[in-house]
Order: structure tokens, then C-alpha cells, then sequence
């Protein structure tokens, strides 16, 4: 069985980022990454997963500050989706093919659809990513954004594991990985200098 974890990547004040989640009502282990990066480690739900794509709206709209919800399947596939004032800005899909569904309209008609975006029966569906442009993670950069390595990271040339990409992905974006990297019920807080669990 591969590796599945939902984390966040917030571009926001540590301490206002704990307090934002405790006004939440959110369980989480928040860990310092560096100024104004921080990791949130949500508890999961249902189904062994966390809705880190609604706690990023809801971060994002009480500290004024951009969220990264980040999902990794089975070691397989890759979802990143920048947020921004409760709304998804910009959404990067490792693997497009792994995730497309079939939509049925009122004629009888099958549509691709892609992450809910339902597309024309004759939409050519890309192979590979969508969503890799260096740029639109930027704004969690620790520093500088490095183009060219969170380029190469976000295409996945040669193939790795999903886990093994998105470790790359966050050093690319001058980060340490292993806290966005952990799934909640695999995390110790011990692990981790000045973490922070907070309780729903």
C-alpha cells in the first residue's frame, strides 16, 4: 500500500496561524518552517483523510494570507491547490490521466471530467501534469523562488513516487519537507522543534 497524507503550507505569522486553527475549531499539529511558513498537520476525518482544500479557504480568509493544500494518493498522484481569500486560485495535478471521470450530460453524451470541471466530449486530456507553473507557488517560497528547481520538481522527470516528487517539490521551495510530508496519525509532535498541537 503507498503513502497518502493531506497537509497545508500557510504563508502566515506562526502564532496567527495556530489561533486562526483554534478559532476553527481545527485539531493540528503546526510546526515553524521558517518566517511566515508554516506547516499544518490537520487530524484526519472520515476515510482516513483531512479536508486540508476547506481548512486552506478558512485560513485563508481569517489571516488575510495564502494557503497551499496539498494531497498526496497512494503514492501516485499529486494535488496541490494555492488558495487565497477562500477561493482556489491555481490547481496543479501530478498525473491528469489517473484522475479523469466520465460525466454524462442529458443527451447521452460522455464528457472527460477533471478535478469537477467537466470538459467538450472531444477535449484532448493532456498527459502528464497541469498546473506546473513555477510561479503560482511563489508566494511559499522561503525566499527568492528558485524557477527552474520547482519547475523540474513539478514535472516529475524521471518518475518517482508521489511522496518522494513532493519531498522534492517542498525543497525546491527552500523549505524542510518531513513535516508537509507526514500524515497526522504517523506525526509526533516531539518530532518537530516549537510544534504546536492544537485541540478542536
Amino acid at each position: 500500500m503507498g503513502s497518502t497524507y493531506e497537509t497545508l503550507l500557510v504563508a502566515a505569522e506562526f502564532q496567527a496561524t495556530v489561533d486562526a486553527l483554534r478559532d476553527a475549531g481545527v485539531t493540528a499539529v503546526v510546526v515553524p518552517l521558517a518566517d511566515e511558513r508554516v506547516a499544518v498537520v490537520p487530524a484526519e476525518g472520515d476515510r482516513d483523510s483531512a479536508p486540508v482544500r476547506s481548512i486552506g479557504k478558512d485560513l485563508s480568509v481569517r489571516l488575510g494570507r495564502p494557503a497551499l493544500a496539498m494531497y498526496v494518493f497512494d503514492s501516485d498522484l499529486i494535488r496541490l491547490y494555492v488558495v487565497r481569500d477562500g477561493e482556489t486560485v491555481h490547481t496543479y495535478i501530478s498525473d491528469v490521466e489517473m484522475t479523469v471521470e466520465m460525466f454524462e450530460d442529458d443527451d447521452g453524451q460522455f464528457h472527460p471530467m477533471i478535478d469537477n470541471v467537466v470538459y467538450p466530449v472531444d477535449f484532448e486530456i493532456p498527459e502528464g501534469p497541469i498546473g506546473d507553473d513555477p510561479e503560482a507557488f511563489a508566494p511559499f517560497a522561503a525566499g527568492p523562488l528558485d524557477v527552474d528547481a520547482v519547475g523540474t520538481a513539478l514535472r516529475d522527470s524521471p518518475y518517482v513516487m508521489a511522496e518522494t516528487q513532493h519531498w522534492a517539490i517542498i525543497e525546491a521551495l527552500g523549505l524542510p519537507p518531513r513535516a508537509l510530508t507526514t500524515a497526522y496519525r504517523h506525526c509526533d509532535p516531539s518530532d518537530f522543534p516549537a510544534a504546536v498541537l492544537v485541540h478542536s
